[in-house]
């Protein structure tokens, strides 16, 4: 026998060679449109465990809608774009800063980004498809094609026409390594350690009086203009040997004792408003040459917003070119807006002998400058949250500079009344989006880099006239490649002043790239016919990271666009965790892989442990749940193999026993409840129905309830029955199977089921509607009863020491509950199997001879003792079950006869005399012979003083 991973390989090379694949989507070409839109991947390399959950999901609703009747738009997409894939670039020919880029030649960089993210392509296809994820993986969108750019073009510009685009000075996020600006959602935190300063800055007009002021980024001292001081605070001038300090009240005391003054006097108090427009001077005046030129600078100016109590001085250092409440409060004041920066973090030519130096090497210098000048007040170390580039990890700086904006604050009322529209799957997770929607500033859409979309603008040098364009339609000349420096050629001429218009150099957010994958990935605008068909999107999954992420740009863009939402459902998964919780990372060494997992058990058991958890909650991988899927596996498997062994022909429905109607209503139940489960996109939840069916009501139940009916030798009328009940639920349960095991339910459909059926693959096949007739919620719930009895039962022969194939005289159940008593006598036929007992009756026990178990509305009752007649017959089923087991050790099938011999004691040879006509047809013996040992194969059993010698050939 194979194992699973070799069936699994078999599976996918049939696939392959059959196109079962495209006969699939062929079946359903002219059906109902399910419009799936895959999230973009960056094609940067392998594949690991969050990749490989996130594709599995999104193939399940595939493969479910596709089975259920609709035509799934499956084209996977690849983000091939942004300053990820120029990182890549920049190690492998060993650049150290955004020059060398330069100096390399923008032509032959553009070259290397698109080289390096295209042979991750089929990397990345190939390791989905063994996952068994079938997309169209022939024609993946890329948002690198002509097409794609053409499709971003063409929303800018609406976003243009209506008035949302602007081009200003703004504090934004840089990134000194990309040396670009970052925008709200490409920003990660984390721990950092920073100085933490008292600074006093010297009152003008004043002899020794200063204001005192808190900072974690001495850098950004230099670009001093302003102190804030919330307006209705007290503030207290405080006398401190022979200078005088300005600090708020209420924190006057944890401030000296950081500063390590004891001893001071508090002269008067004021209200922070009385100290407005107070001007005073900075204490680097002397060391940033710019500084001096600055008007109007150097003021008090009041925020009750912006100033806290809870810490600092209450007098807040405002730097209007770093940060954006600074900003804010710069422009509201008049404030000079200064920022000496580039965007490679290094201070200008203005900065003196600070010039050209990485502004966090700058801190201790600019720290050792205040110390020596006397305006440093102490100095300690401070952990604290820092944002990093998400792309980079390099620590980010916020700076105010030229950026093209969309003005996004303008239609946040539009996108949080279409994000109501929205089904959130879980609804949780859609109030958080709208969450992050309410709190959004303008889009800072432009970036200073290379391998991206390019901004469609051009500017009129001379008369700085702008135009925009949507379509290359609108190029004078259609250059080959829309990229950069391609692109940066075309040139037109202004309709003002004749003069040039070049484009600017800058490309576009690459989460504007995905952001207008709904409609780009489509052929829109160039082809609008497979828009006007599928948009919007009907589905899409992705992971928590995409709030702020790709979700909140498909929004924004589709507002801007069309004014409505882009997609109406969406699935919210969680991410894939070492067992403790924490981060997979190759650093922390607690990667698993997916190839791992897929060598030790298969594609099927990780696929099936993706989707057997709710997907909204983080997957905390542990080794031991993979194993226990497999078990379960192999339980599925033996109970299919069961019905390949034991069926012969398609059955009757004619002369149905009570376990059978259950057994089939039970089924139509599942159907019901995992095809409603699935189009709600909760297949967690189907899942856990569809295993909890096959473990245990299907195998662990009702086969082991119609075994005797489905035996070679057994002739009663209701064997059809049983027949036609297994291949019934056999071939429904393969068909609930496909989406979440595509390889195990191929591998039984063609064994079991391709004869039948006479349809070359299971995916192939239409998902089951569930046949309500056969629906009993009566007999579910009674049978749900019997079970508790037989448990109870179970228990009870535990305590007494009875084995569970040791047939009983009796179970007595004593209950006064009604559903019970009409459960006994409704299914004592099930009770009387499943207890291996010869009645089943409710009753009040008495004596000393039985044994009793509680249980849920009553107990049960057998007897302690078994009657030699049982005991008799107990040892057949003994005998019986060691024959089989032996059997199937020696690797004989069902067909094949044995010549079976056995040998015990006189007495015992007696009773095994009487077992011969049974234990023919029991283990598919054509003669038994008591006495004298013979064959080829050998075993024994001991049951209780006897030791019972078996050999057969």
């Amino acid at each position: 026998m194979n194992s699973p991973q070799e069936s699994e390989e078999q599976i996918l090379d049939f696939w392959k060679k059959k196109k079962i694949y495209e006969k699939a989507v062929e079946k359903r070409k002219n059906a109902k449109k399910f419009y799936f839109l895959d999230g973009p991947p960056y094609a940067t390399g392998y594949i690991h465990m969050g990749t490989a959950m996130n594709k599995i999901l999104k193939d399940f609703y595939i493969r479910f809608f596709r089975m259920y009747g609709f035509k799934a738009w499956n084209q996977p997409g690849y983000d091939t774009h942004g300053v990820p894939i120029e990182n890549k670039v920049e190690q492998k020919l060993g650049f150290k800063e955004k020059q060398d880029i330069e100096k390399f030649g923008i032509d032959k960089f553009i070259e290397e980004c698109r080289n390096y993210t295209t042979q991750f392509l089929d990397v990345m296809n190939n390791q989905f498809a063994n996952l068994g994820v079938w997309m169209d993986w022939k024609h993946p969108y890329l948002t690198l094609s002509n097409e794609y750019i053409e499709g971003a073009w063409f929303t800018f510009k609406q976003g243009y026409e209506k008035g949302l685009l602007y081009k200003g000075t703004y504090s934004v996020h840089v990134c000194p390594h990309c040396e670009t600006a970052v925008a709200y959602n490409e920003i990660e935190y984390t721990q950092v350690t920073d100085p933490s300063i008292f600074v006093k800055f010297k009152l003008k007009k004043k002899q020794n009086e200063y204001f005192v002021i808190w900072t974690t980024t001495p850098w950004t001292l230099a670009s001093n203009t302003g102190i804030m001081v919330k307006p209705d605070a007290e503030y207290a001038r405080v006398q401190v040997g022979d200078e005088i300090f300005i600090i708020a009240k209420q924190l006057l005391d944890s401030v000296m004792t950081k500063v390590k003054i004891k001893d001071f006097t508090i002269l008067e108090t004021m209200k922070g408003k009385e100290l407005k427009d107070l001007e005073y001077e900075s204490p680097l005046r002397d060391i940033f040459p710019f500084i001096k030129k600055l008007k109007n600078a150097h003021r008090i100016v009041l925020s009750d917003k912006y100033v806290t109590l809870e810490d600092g001085s209450g007098l807040v250092h405002t730097a209007p070119g770093h940060g954006q409440e600074d900003y804010k409060v710069g422009v509201e004041n008049d404030l000079p807006i200064v920022n000496p920066l580039g965007f490679d973090g290094k201070y200008n030519k203005e900065s003196g002998k600070y010039s050209g130096m990485f502004v966090k090497t700058a801190d201790k210098l600019i720290i050792e400058d205040l110390r020596n000048l006397g305006a440093l007040l102490s100095e300690e170390k401070v952990e604290h949250d820092y944002p990093l580039c998400w792309r980079c990890s390099s620590p980010l700086l916020m700076m105010a500079v030229p950026q093209w904006f969309f003005k996004v604050t303008e239609i946040r009322e539009r996108l949080l009344s279409e994000n109501k529209k929205i089904n959130w799957v879980p609804a949780w997770a859609g109030q958080r989006f709208q969450n992050w929607l309410e709190s959004l500033g303008d889009w800072p859409i432009s970036r200073q880099r290379y391998w991206g979309i390019p901004l469609p603008i051009w500017i009129c040098k001379k008369c700085n006239e702008v135009k925009v364009i949507g379509s290359t339609k609108e190029l004078p000349k259609i250059p080959k490649d829309l990229h950069k420096p391609y692109i940066d050629e075309i040139v037109f001429k202004c309709k003002v002043c004749r003069d040039e218009m070049r484009r600017v150099p800058d490309v576009l957010d690459v989460w504007f790239d995905a952001g207008v994958a709904s409609w780009a990935s489509l052929g829109y605008p160039s082809d609008k016919k497979l828009f006007d068909k599928m948009w919007p999107a009907d589905f899409i999954l992705e992971g928590p990271d995409q709030i702020r992420g790709w979700w909140n740009s498909l929004m924004i863009t589709s507002i801007m666009t069309f004014g409505i939402k882009p997609f109406l459902n969406v699935l919210f998964h969680g991410f894939v965790l070492d067992a403790h919780g924490i981060k997979m990372s190759k650093s922390k060494g607690n990667t698993v892989e997916p190839e791992e997992v897929i060598k030790k058990y298969g594609r099927d058991v990780l696929r099936f442990y993706f989707l057997l958890g709710a997907p909204w909650d983080d997957y905390f991988f542990k080794w031991e749940d993979i194993a226990d899927i497999s078990k379960s596996f192999v339980v599925i498997r033996n109970v299919f193999n069961f019905v390949s062994t034991y069926v012969s022909g398609s059955g009757s429905p004619k002369n149905l026993r009570i376990e059978d109607k259950w057994i089939l209503s039970k089924l139509n139940t599942l159907v019901r409840n995992t095809t409603e489960y699935n189009k709600t996109f909760q297949g967690h939840k189907s899942a856990k129905e569809l295993k909890e069916f096959i473990l245990n009501d299907f195998s662990r139940w009702y086969v082991k309830l119609i075994r005797d009916r489905v035996w070679p030798t057994y002739s009663g009328k209701d064997k059809k029955a049983a027949f036609f009940t297994l291949v019934k639920v056999t071939e429904t349960l393969i068909r609930l199977l496909a989406p979440f095991t595509p390889f195990m339910s191929e591998e039984i459909y063609q064994s079991v089921l391709k004869k039948t059926l006479k349809v070359e693959s299971v995916h192939l096949l239409d998902w089951p509607v569930p046949d309500k007739k056969m629906i009993n919620q009566k007999l579910e719930e009674d049978m749900e009863v019997v079970k508790k009895i037989v448990e109870a039962c179970q228990t009870v022969r535990q305590t007494a020491g009875i084995k569970l194939r040791w047939p009983i005289k009796e179970v007595l159940v004593q209950t006064s509950n009604k559903k019970m008593k009409e459960a006994v006598k409704n299914l004592k036929s099930v009770l009387m199997t499943m207890c291996n007992s010869k009645d089943v009756r409710t009753s009040v026990a008495r004596g000393d001879e039985y044994i009793e178990a509680p249980m849920d509305f009553g107990k049960v009752f057998i007897q302690k003792q078994l009657d030699s007649k049982l005991m008799q017959e107990a040892l057949y089923r003994e005998l019986s079950r060691e024959i089989q087991s032996l059997r199937k050790k020696h690797g004989f099938i069902i067909k094949q006869s044995i010549k079976l011999t056995l040998k015990s004691d006189d007495m015992t040879n007696k009773l095994l005399k009487t077992f011969i006509i049974n234990l023919k047809k029991e283990v598919g013996a054509k003669e038994v012979l008591i006495g004298k040992l013979k064959g080829k194969h050998k075993g024994s059993l001991d049951f209780g003083d006897s030791k019972i010698e078996i050999q057969f050939s």
